[in-house]
């Protein structure tokens, strides 16, 4: 018994593998049940008469009696006798369930899985240029949006490539529905399927790399995922790097990543044999919270050139201005701002050398509305700048003592510490207020490398959405207060509900200050950004600030060496300058005028400031009419770009 017990298990299990191998499978053990079926039953009845050919018994005639009724119920009438209508009617019930139910449920499943297989994006794709997003986050649409909106910039990136059409084709660990919904939503009108494809799978499989025509991508983006542990991040984009590498013979595509530790830097190089451009994410955003927190106002400006408005930079090549110094050609564009000239993987600044000429194959990089503005519209003009002495003397001032409060933590706060290292002529003292262990905090300091020689920085742990931990804090004695969104709670939406908390409950305390201390807020999603409103606050929408570096320089990679100049450690700074004390209020001047006095000083004149309550527009970079009177008032200032004394001509003292 146990044997034929044994014997029916083993012939059920083969059964049940075969089915599942597919649905060929299927439909011949439906075939074989239903040949299985006429044979038994045409052997039956073959005796009786009227069933074989010419009446005789004949068993192949009376088997194709049992195939037809098994497969149309329509010559069931026909038959007579009561053996034979026994026969028939279970051969029509048996055909119903066989060759009409298991059949077309066989087929019905089979189309229902190979379209779920179609949408979920298992399929490889073959195409040329597109623009190659590997991962999906809560940045991926942002990030789509932007390059579908820079019509003109992605114009110019697909004729260097052969021209066609934008389509962007984005890898995502499982596509959903959600997913496309979420790009229709932020994209609207612009939505276009045939233009955006979805597909499944992980940048750390080669083959996966392959579906989605990963060799012959225009450019590939890959964005770190912002939350996640301190170094799993960057371990990940590292890992896809060489994974990419070794699994292409050809030429590699522009390949634009994030780098979440600015010591991972080198290693990425490393990883990936192609062109790339390595965007150190966390220390750039850690050097505009800094340089946010020393001069307020500056969330404007990086708003107005990272988030896709009016004014933009750009990069061109003129030749006609070979051989001309930069501090000449300034004044050259009548609807654009000379900020430098990119070569060779870096800016020079206007002001970085008075004897900085421009190059053959020099790019030069401009503040402008569009890249035609960016085209010389008079001849260079010798200008003067600074002496010697004047230089040692601006290098030589210090800036005084400037206490800031860090509250939270998270994977930027090594670097932003560092930046505030890097500042030797400012006397600084930082306090970080967080719940994680201080112990903790020192060890991954340490391996971080970052050290202070000149800032004095004290670790306190506490959290701050908690009112009575705060209140141990004499708020009132800071100059500065930095929140920090948490990257430890798994969403950008707990993120800012957990930066929300701890604003209401800073701003309770700061009610009883008077003179409230100027409050920078990270925040990660623009729709959040509105909840921090106060004449002392400024926000910082990080997310925004990495998904436009990623898609501005995928389009352009020279954009990074830009970037990186304007807000990279020790670079150009981008400051304010007050009008009543520079002299300039209540006079004629014009931008043009303010712009040969600043590059008296060294200075890049960017735009005009304007105080909160007059009714000109705030931030007026590019000013339009660079000839008009500016009718500055008190407490309007110029926003300049200043470059680091040390990097001068001549020797500085720091």
């Amino acid at each position: 018994m146990k044997l034929l017990v044994r014997l029916r298990n083993l012939l059920q299990f083969q059964l049940e593998q075969f089915m599942l191998r597919g649905v060929l499978s299927r439909l011949l053990v439906i075939a074989c049940a239903m040949v299985l079926i006429a044979v038994s039953a045409g052997l039956l009845v073959y005796n009786v008469p009227h069933v074989g050919a010419a009446g005789d018994g004949d068993p192949g005639s009376a088997i194709w009696w049992a195939f037809l009724r098994l497969t149309d119920s329509g010559y069931l009438g026909d038959d007579e006798g009561t053996l034979l209508r026994t026969v028939s009617t279970t051969l029509t019930v048996l055909g119903v369930v066989l060759f009409v139910g298991a059949l077309i449920a066989t087929m019905t499943q089979w189309l229902d899985d190979t379209i779920e297989t179609l949408e979920a994006g298992y399929t490889p794709i073959a195409k040329n240029n597109h623009i190659l997003i590997l991962g999906w986050s809560n940045r991926t649409a942002g990030m789509v949006k932007d390059l579908v909106e820079s019509q003109a910039r992605v114009k110019r990136f697909l004729d260097r490539h052969g021209g066609g059409r934008l389509h962007i084709v984005i890898l995502a660990e499982r596509v959903t529905t959600a997913m496309a919904q979420e790009l229709k939503d932020q994209l609207g009108r612009r939505y276009n399927p045939r233009r955006i494809t979805l597909r499944s799978g992980t940048p750390l499989r080669a083959d996966h790399l392959r579906r989605v025509d990963f060799e012959h991508a225009a450019a590939v983006i890959l964005a770190g995922r912002e939350f996640g542990g301190d170094s799993a991040v960057d371990e990940a984009t590292i890992k896809t790097l060489m994974n990419a590498t070794s699994s292409s013979d050809e030429k590699l595509p522009l390949l634009v990543a994030e780098i979440f530790d600015a010591n991972h830097l080198p290693t990425a190089r490393r990883a990936y044999a192609g062109e790339a451009e390595l965007i150190g994410a966390g220390r750039i955003v850690a050097r505009l919270l800094a340089q946010n927190a020393r001069n307020r106002g500056l969330s404007w400006v990086y708003g107005e050139l990272l988030n896709g408005s009016d004014e933009q930079i750009f990069v061109r090549e003129c030749p006609g201005l070979v051989d001309e110094r930069l501090v000449d050609v300034a004044g050259c564009f009548e609807r654009a701002v000379l900020l430098g000239a990119a070569r060779e993987g870096a800016l020079v600044p206007v002001h970085r050398h008075d004897d900085d000429r421009v190059r053959v194959g020099d790019r030069l990089a401009f503040i402008a509305r569009s890249f035609e503005d960016c085209v010389p519209t008079s001849e260079p003009e010798t200008v003067m700048t600074a002496t010697p002495v004047e230089r040692r003397e601006r290098a030589s001032r210090s800036r005084g003592h400037r206490r800031v409060l860090v509250l939270g933590w998270n994977r930027k706060l090594p670097s932003l510490l560092a930046e505030f290292e890097a500042y030797r002529r400012e006397s600084v003292t930082i306090d970080v207020f967080s719940l994680r262990p201080i112990a903790e905090r020192e060890t991954l300091l340490a391996r971080q490398g970052v050290q202070f020689a000149h800032a004095s920085v004290r670790q306190l742990e506490g959290d701050f959405t908690s009112y009575h931990d705060l209140a141990r804090l004499a708020l009132a004695d800071y100059d500065n207060i930095i929140l920090l969104a948490s990257d430890w709670l798994g969403s950008a939406e707990a993120a800012d509900a957990r930066m929300v908390m701890g604003y209401l409950v800073l701003a309770q305390q700061l009610e009883q200050v008077e003179n409230p201390p100027f409050t920078l807020v990270e925040t990660m999603s623009a729709d959040n950004a509105a909840l921090f409103d106060a004449a002392h606050v400024e926000r910082l929408i990080s997310p925004e600030v990495q998904s436009s570096l990623l898609t501005q320089i995928a389009l352009r990679r020279e954009l990074h060496w830009v970037m990186e100049e304007l807000f990279g450690a020790g670079g150009a700074e981008v400051v304010f300058r007050d009008a009543s004390k520079l002299g300039v209020t209540a006079t004629n001047d014009s931008f043009d005028t303010l712009r040969r006095a600043r590059a008296g000083e060294d200075e890049i004149l960017l735009g005009i400031m304007r105080a909160p309550d007059t009714a000109h527009p705030r931030l007026q970079l590019n000013v339009v009419d660079k000839h008009a009177p500016l009718n500055l008032v008190a407490g309007d200032e110029l926003v300049v770009l200043a470059v680091p004394a040390a990097s001068m001509s001549v020797g500085a003292v720091v």
